[in-house]
């Protein structure tokens, strides 16, 4: 469950205009997703923020990456890393999950634990899922391409370390 830290937040999550080294740019943040309908403030409680980003492959703009994540203090990363996940498979897309949840610690045990399953989305492509969960900030990271039509051809341990550089990109103190 996501609550307020008692010092305040210790970190911050941004969506930079770029991420993965300049592949992706920045389509939506926070404020623009929420008003397609996206938001999740209203679910969360109070002294957590949500965070929102779409991102769009500059060399093809089908390609999408989605983070949603909150920052402001989680009280069990696990409950909540179980959450996010459960959130995101009843969401909108017709989402079934092809292959459970491994995890990961692409940057050794100094680096995020990061969680990844390979989801089945609008019955027709894969795409791998990530999250992790921490005791300041949480996030799922999502990589949507609809060309990818096999869970095969998801390589979750490459995702997990794109997932681990998003999880420095985006976090800053407090």
């Amino acid at each position: 469950m996501l609550v307020p830290g008692d010092d305040g937040p210790r970190v911050t999550l941004v969506t930079p205009p770029t991420l993965v080294g300049g592949v992706f740019r920045l389509d939506a943040g926070t404020k623009e997703l929420e008003k397609e309908g996206l938001g999740v403030q209203g679910g969360m409680p109070k002294g957590a923020v949500s965070v929102l980003g779409r991102y769009q492959r500059v060399a093809d703009h089908s390609v999408t990456l989605s983070l949603s994540g909150a920052y402001g203090g989680i009280g069990e990363p696990d409950a909540v890393l179980d959450g996010m996940f459960k959130g995101f498979e009843s969401g909108p897309g017709k989402l079934s999950v092809a292959s459970g949840r491994r995890d990961f610690t692409p940057d050794g045990h100094a680096g995020p634990a990061i969680a990844c399953e390979v989801v089945k989305m609008y019955d027709r492509a894969y795409a791998p899922a990530c999250a992790w969960a921490e005791e300041s900030d949480a996030m799922l990271v999502i990589d949507f391409d609809p060309g990818r039509r096999s869970a095969d051809s998801v390589d979750l341990a490459a995702f997990a370390k794109t997932t681990a550089g998003i999880h420095r990109d985006v976090r800053r103190p407090a």
